[in-house]
């Protein structure tokens, strides 16, 4: 995957919020199913309230997937 969603996320979250972005934004990362098939689950937060949120085979690919949900969430709020 080439997207850069979690990094422009990050930006996004620097412009609004500056030097305190990092104590306002968290993610969870949740496994499921079994051992050879695990589909992982990211969850983003902002200011304790849930935005984005996807599901894929890999990590990253679930975060990228979950951070281009919540940009999209935070685009639709302005």
């Amino acid at each position: 995957m080439s997207s850069h969603f979690v990094m422009h996320l990050n930006n996004i979250m620097q412009a609004k919020y500056g030097v305190s972005s990092t104590s306002r934004i968290k993610y969870e990362e949740t496994p499921s199913g079994p051992q050879n098939t695990i589909v992982w689950t990211v969850t983003y937060f902002i200011n304790d309230m849930k935005y984005g949120e996807a599901s894929a085979t890999s990590k990253k690919a679930a975060k990228e997937a979950a951070a281009q949900k919540t940009i999209d969430m935070l685009e639709a709020e302005d």
